[in-house]
This record gives structure tokens, C-alpha cells and sequence, in this order.
């Protein structure tokens, strides 16, 4: 299978990960961005990261060295657009990837594919600034994106099968794992994942728990790895908070918690320290909190045919390192605690209930 060579636009965090692994993958990467001294800099860190994958064995020196010199920098935008495949990832903002690509779009190649990494923005809502819709979807990265397998490959309403097909060619070469998802806001994962760490703020503007102790309940009593405030921090509070933000017209349960918007606005750190775990009455309200904003979202996408319980649970384990997925802790939970927790939290915002979900006894473990 030909290898495309690829376009890459936004040197930060997600388009600098994304350039490095497909390069890894052989794969001829050009990187645009605005900033001067943006792909210099993905160069430096491209550079120290083969370099800890070889001193770890994950590649060979000789292939760490090529694989840095497939990526470049784009001379202009109209350069980023010759590609065969075009990944913008810039900051998530409709305004900012409209104007983006209305840029983009006079430098486009007959045959090139566009794709976004917006992780909650409807992919719909960007590509009506594209000569040709249906050769636009979505290609959400998790972070780190050269580390994290899952890729949700989104569908708009105007993408052809053929750019979905060219797309999971592309990711099979760069041994990505491919979600497939509807274009709703938050897709998949951060339908679920974004409301859940919305939560968590609540409980500690509302409880006066610490942060640190919600993130001790949701790894001792969820079995999630990192609590939701490590996550945040690892992402940073102000992207965190836009995502959410990015959630709003689902409903009143997807408001952004007051606590989350100043964090965001601040741009600082939550303070996780190593505290001791809460009291038990404390850690019991905090467990039911946090599920019941998973379940929320999760009965909402398995209600409307958005997802199954077997990929909501795969994104979950392969994006987040959930040990168990939404759908497996509410087959866990059982029906009539998965409706208290559901029926509290809808009942707090305004929210509509949505129905149980009848889930197979024998799925996801």
C-alpha cells in the first residue's frame, strides 16, 4: 500500500504528536504554522522524543534519525495544501479552524482529504467553508497523540465513504486504532469524559473535597489510572474547560461548572498533592457523582444509536485508561443505583432524564 505523504496544520501539542508519529510511520510530513519558531521547536521535541524511543528500544537509532528528517517545515499554507492528506489541529475554536480553512481552501489538491482534530466541535459546522464537503471529516487525536492508539474517525454528514476508506488506510499505516463515531458534540469519549471531569469540579466547589481526593476515590473506587484532575492538568486547564464549554448545546447537565470556567480562565494548575483518602461517606458521594455524570452521557449515546456498549468502552480504555468503561461500570452498578445516580444529577441541572439502557449481562469486562 503507497504510503500518502501528509499535511500538518498547528506545530503545538496535538499537531506536533501527530506529525511525529506519522513520520515514525514513514510517512513525509510538512508542518504549517503561523508562529516562526513553531516547527523548530516540534523538531527539538520530535529530536527528544526518538531519542528516548530508542534509548527505550521502541526504534532503531538509524530509523529515529530518519524519521526526524521526513519532517518539514511548509514554506506557506498553499504548501500544506499539496498534500494528500491534510490534518489541521489548531486550537479549538470554530471561529479560528473556519477561518483556518477558508484559507486553506483556494491551495487544496484535486485529490487531496481534509480532516480536522477538533475533539467536541461538529465536524459539519467547519466544512461548509471547503470547496468539496465530502472530502472533509474528523480524525480525533487523544493526547499524547503520538503515544495514545485510539483516533475517533468521525462522519459528517457530506463525507464520502471513499475519504472515510483513504482515512483508515492512513491510520492502519500508523497503527492507529479507529473509532467510528456520528458527528454530535464530544463524539464518543469526551461526550462522557468531559461531563465526568465537569463533575468532579463540582464536587469540590460544592463539597469542599479536595481535588486530590476526588482523584483518590476515582482511582481507588472507579479503577481509573489518573483522577480527573491529574488528566486536566495534563491537558491543560484552559483546553478542559473550552471543551466543556464545547458541550453546552447537548443541555443543561453540559453546562460548564463555574469552578471549571475560572480554572480555565486562570490557566493554572489544580492542586493534586498526595492527601489522605476522604471519610467514607464523603468518597461514597463523591463515587456516585462521578458515575452518574459517565452514565448520563453514555445512556444518552446508546439511546440515540451513537455508539455501542462495546466501542464506548474501547475508547474509554484505550484514550483514558479506564480500567472499566462507562458501560461496564453501569453493568457493575447495577440498574437501580445506575437511575438514583442518573435521576440525581438530571434533577439538579434541569436536565431530561434518559431511559436505561439494557445491557447485555456477559459484555465488557
Amino acid at each position: 500500500m503507497t504510503k500518502p505523504n501528509l499535511g500538518v496544520l498547528g506545530a503545538g501539542l496535538m499537531g506536533g504528536g501527530i506529525a511525529l508519529d506519522a513520520a515514525r510511520h514513514g510517512i513525509e510530513v510538512v508542518v504549517y504554522d503561523a508562529r516562526a519558531d513553531a516547527v523548530e521547536k516540534l523538531k527539538a521535541r520530535a529530536a527528544k522524543t526518538y531519542e528516548r524511543w530508542v534509548s527505550s528500544n521502541r526504534m532503531s537509532a538509524d530509523d529515529a534519525n530518519a524519521a526526524l528528517g521526513r519532517i518539514v517545515g511548509a514554506r506557506d499554507l498553499g504548501e500544506a495544501g499539496t498534500r494528500d492528506l491534510i490534518i489541521e489541529a489548531v486550537f479549538e475554536d470554530l471561529a479560528v479552524k473556519r477561518a483556518l480553512f477558508a484559507d486553506l481552501a483556494p491551495h487544496i489538491a484535486r485529490g487531496s482529504i481534509i480532516a480536522t482534530n477538533t475533539s467536541a466541535l461538529r465536524v459539519g459546522n467547519i466544512a461548509d467553508v471547503l470547496p468539496d464537503p465530502a472530502r472533509f471529516l474528523g480524525l480525533h487525536y487523544f493526547s499524547p497523540a503520538e503515544v495514545s492508539p485510539l483516533v475517533e474517525v468521525v462522519r459528517a454528514e457530506r463525507t464520502s465513504a471513499e475519504t472515510v476508506a483513504r482515512a483508515l488506510a492512513f491510520l492502519e499505516q500508523t497503527r492507529r486504532v479507529p473509532l467510528r463515531c456520528s458527528d454530535t458534540p464530544g463524539f464518543v469519549v469526551n461526550r462522557f469524559f468531559c461531563p465526568y471531569y465537569n463533575e468532579a469540579a463540582h464536587i469540590v466547589q460544592d463539597l469542599r473535597a479536595s481535588p486530590s481526593e476526588v482523584d483518590i476515590v476515582a482511582h481507588e473506587r472507579l479503577g481509573i489510572a489518573a483522577g480527573p484532575f491529574k488528566v486536566m492538568n495534563l491537558i491543560g486547564a484552559t483546553v478542559a474547560a473550552h471543551a466543556m464549554e464545547n458541550l453546552s448545546p447537548l443541555g443543561p447537565f453540559y453546562r460548564a461548572c463555574a469552578a471549571l470556567v475560572r480554572q480555565g480562565e486562570s490557566g493554572a494548575a489544580w492542586e493534586v498533592s498526595d492527601a489522605a483518602a476522604p471519610s467514607s461517606e464523603v468518597a461514597d458521594e463523591i463515587e456516585q457523582r462521578l458515575l452518574g455524570a459517565l452514565f448520563v452521557p453514555a445512556l444518552e449515546l446508546l439511546n440515540a444509536g451513537a455508539s455501542t456498549p462495546a466501542d464506548m468502552d474501547k475508547g474509554a480504555q484505550l484514550a483514558l485508561r479506564f480500567t472499566l468503561g462507562p458501560c461496564a461500570l453501569m453493568e457493575r452498578a447495577g440498574a437501580t443505583r445506575v437511575q438514583t445516580a442518573v435521576a440525581r444529577l438530571c434533577a439538579r441541572d434541569g436536565h431530561p432524564q434518559p431511559a436505561l439502557f439494557a445491557l447485555q449481562p456477559s459484555r465488557a469486562s
